[in-house]
């Protein structure tokens, strides 16, 4: 629409002349996007983008709609004659159109205040399962027809399900679905990432942007696949991601840039296609051969005369990652899982990267270079996750640059901003902005056990509490009540392409309820789960990320304590840490609190039960809970690890 419309002389003549024109960057005001989604949605019933709006110098809208073409085809309203007709209107009777614009905001407000709380429990688990169940495609995984989104938190979903009900269908729907997108060409297997969606129902041909939040989503699933499983494919998915993220991504002071463009030379996909004859220019005639052999690179091509590199044909595809595990990384910042295999499965090392090289030099691939608070957060979470699954400090050396990024660019007076840009940072937080940011703060401690996260976290949901909570209904709303006041304030709960901020804001209480033991954030989150509950209606799959919390809930849960002594070691103490982190985050239900001479003070100001606790003159006392009842002390992880292994 922006090509087609809003560059068309005539269109931008009326437009500059009858109206004060605004481009919305729902990126960076996603409360704007979705006060108007609201209005359209209200008005239309339905909404979608790109999003136009027609309203007041009071901001008060009088019409909205979707997508309008230059001028009327097919019995579809064009913005010319849209654009005219509402100008002239707005001149003949605009007071008939102040008073509809009162009516339509007065109708917004009233339907934003219907929600009912509603009981969480396991019917809204089990129907969310059914209903992905429903929609599985059994042959190419995924849910429903194309286009397919990978969606990576309904992933999360499904194994967690299947973990918890011993449903192995539930694993078996996730595990499909990531195998496939990888074999797909939504994955590049020349530079590592996974771009927006498929086209197609095959995962072939993507819509070939790649978003930050997306690939750290999808390095938090395959980690949570290969933590249960370990099958080494879905560790070295994960590490060719995060390569990827660390190479293209990564700002020099530590943050991660939103993602990289579709189009190169204003052509989609140009930037990610080659042909025979390329192939083989590059890498030689045999190497060029098995490359094209084993990554369909064909005369006719898969994408308008050219070929997307890809795995669906290929059925020794997991011979990329039969080196995994050898401790070895290659020059493009992975474990030696990079190498290209033919239909054998043989491998020729160094063809990925002499690809990759290549294109670079071909065509120029733009970026989007903000950084934004909430995408950021989540990507810490999946440094963090991978370092303690992975067993690689490396990453959570990468959280923690990234979290002290945020915390002194884009923090001011405790409050914090949306992006950051080329030294400028802007924009008043919003709630996903705060929970990203939270989220990421409590996983770090998780994988390091410092209690300035978890101190930092509990700080960043009191002002969650005190600027975007509703204490009469529950639920938190879009933006700060010490924001930008628009003409609504609004709550989302849906888990789109990412998670709501609801849905992140319940993970988080949770988490702080279940390591602190408070009583005020279990309140909170008790609260936030009959909200969330009531905003499911019947349609609980929709809301896959809040389900994850809901689930921490009502399945049991454990709690390991470690008092640690100070006398230990200190090679000791760091490999103990590293086995707690993992236990932390491939247990389920498990959270794990370390105690020291150093953190006594503090963890006991923020989990007072830990008083409880004891440090001793030497090595460990490990205290371990299930539900509310506590085991005797024991002093050697081993025999812990025997108790969980019992109780699984």
């Amino acid at each position: 629409m922006e090509r087609e419309s809003f560059e068309n002389d005539v269109i931008a003549e009326i437009l500059n002349r009858e109206f004060v024109c605004i481009k919305v960057d729902r990126e960076e005001r996603p409360d704007v996007d979705s006060v108007y989604m609201a209005v359209c949605q209200a008005m239309t019933g339905q909404g979608g983008w790109p999003l136009t709006i027609i309203m007041t110098p009071a901001c008060r809208p009088f019409f909205a709609g979707t997508y309008f073409p230059p001028t009327a085809r097919y019995g579809s309203a064009g913005l010319k004659e849209l654009l005219t007709a509402a100008a002239m209107q707005w001149k003949a009777e605009k007071n008939k159109l102040l008073d509809s614009a009162e009516q339509i905001e007065a109708f917004v407000k009233e339907q934003s205040h219907t929600e009912a709380a509603a009981e969480p429990g396991m019917a809204l688990v089990h129907l969310a399962y059914r209903q992905f169940a429903g929609s599985f495609d059994n042959k190419y995984g995924g849910f429903g027809g194309a286009p397919k989104f990978p969606t990576p938190h309904n992933l999360l979903f499904l194994m967690a399900y299947g973990r918890r009900e011993g449903c192995r269908e539930a694993i078996e729907m996730a595990e499909t679905t990531l195998v496939q997108m990888y074999r797909g060409g939504i994955f590049d297997h020349i530079g590592g990432g996974f771009s927006r969606y498929s086209t197609d129902e095959l995962w072939l041909v993507p819509h070939f942007e790649k978003m930050l939040y997306d690939n750290a989503l999808l390095i938090l699933a395959y980690l949570e696949a290969y933590s249960m499983t370990g099958r080494k494919l879905y560790g070295c998915v994960a590490e060719k991601i995060l390569a990827y993220v660390e190479r293209e991504l990564t700002d020099r002071q530590g943050g991660f840039y939103c993602g990289q463009d579709a189009d190169s030379d204003g052509v989609e996909g140009k930037y990610y296609v080659f042909t025979r004859e390329e192939i083989k220019t590059v890498l030689g005639e045999r190497a060029g051969e098995a490359f094209c052999a084993g990554y369909g690179i064909t005369g006719k091509g898969n994408f308008e005369g050219k070929s997307i590199p890809n795995l669906l044909d290929n059925e020794n595809y997991e011979a990329v990652s039969e080196e995994w595990d050898n401790g070895g990384r290659d020059n493009m910042g992975g474990r030696n899982c990079s190498g290209s295999s033919d239909s054998t499965g043989s491998r020729e090392k160094g063809s990925c990267e002499q690809l990759y090289e290549y294109r670079i030099r071909r065509t120029p691939l733009p970026k989007d270079d903000k950084i934004l608070v909430s995408w950021n957060g989540w990507m810490i979470c999946a440094c963090a996750k991978a370092g303690a699954v992975l067993g690689d400090d490396r990453y959570i050396a990468q959280a923690i640059r990234a979290e002290n990024f945020i915390r002194q660019s884009l923090m001011k007076d405790g409050h914090l901003l949306v992006r950051y840009r080329d030294g400028d940072a802007a924009g008043e937080g919003k709630l996903e902005d705060y929970a990203g940011y939270a989220l990421a703060l409590t996983q770090l401690y998780r994988v390091t056990f410092q209690t300035d996260y978890l101190e930092r976290a509990a700080g960043c949901m009191e002002v969650m509490l005190a600027q975007f909570w509703d204490r009469e209904h529950g639920g938190f709303y879009l933006y700060g009540k010490e924001g930008e006041q628009l003409i609504l304030r609004t709550k989302e709960t849906y888990d789109g392409a990412m998670p709501s901020g609801n849905s992140a804001a319940a993970r988080v209480l949770q988490q702080l309820a279940q390591i602190t033991g408070e009583k005020k954030w279990q309140e909170a989150l008790e609260k936030q789960l009959h909200f969330l509950a009531g905003s499911m209606a019947g349609y609980p799959s929709g809301h896959s990320y809040a389900l994850l919390a809901m689930m921490e809930e009502l399945y049991p849960t454990k709690e390991l304590s470690c008092s640690l002594s100070a006398a230990s070691d200190r090679k000791e103490r760091k490999k103990l840490l590293a086995q707690l982190g993992y236990l932390a985050e491939t247990v389920p239900g498990l959270c794990v609190i370390v105690k020291t001479e150093e953190n006594e003070q503090a963890l006991e100001r923020l989990a007072p039960y830990t008083k409880e606790y004891p440090i001793p003159e030497k090595g460990e006392l490990y205290y371990l809970c299930d539900g509310h009842q506590c085991m005797p002390p024991v002093r050697e992880l081993g025999q812990v690890l025997a108790m969980l292994k019992e109780e699984k």
